[in-house]
């Protein structure tokens, strides 16, 4: 049984795909199963597609050609919607994750010791 062979344009294509989805938030290996259902490609083609896509993204933004900005905010969103969805679904410690998460990222600091909502001191 011989498989199709992708040409060097298809090739060019799932990665401009992938690095899409990369770009859009999706995480490898939710990107992994979907590119393998999308493009009717194994497992073992598409993690060495998204692998290459990780990288290529990572390079991007090491050199400034992704807008930092953006990305927060799309991350910002990003857990504010899984919160959200957390605790509709009645899911509170997802919820609660989701918030500590973005309670981090942003650098509020109420995950602090000595915070204002965070005294220093304890009783006993």
């Amino acid at each position: 049984m011989t498989r199709k062979r992708f040409t060097a344009s298809e090739k060019k294509q799932r990665h401009e795909w992938a690095v899409r989805q990369i770009d859009a938030g999706m995480g490898l290996s939710e990107l992994t199963a979907l590119t393998a259902e999308t493009w009717g490609c194994s497992r073992r083609n598409v993690s060495d597609v998204v692998a290459k896509a990780h990288k290529d993204w990572m390079e991007a933004f090491d050199h400034q050609e992704i807008n930092q900005r953006d990305l927060l905010f799309q991350q910002v969103g990003r857990l504010e919607r899984i919160a959200r969805k957390a605790e509709n679904c009645g899911q509170y410690a997802a919820a609660v994750g989701a918030i500590t998460a973005l309670n981090r990222m942003c650098a509020l600091g109420a995950d602090q010791r000595g915070s204002p909502g965070h005294p220093s001191h304890r009783y006993r």
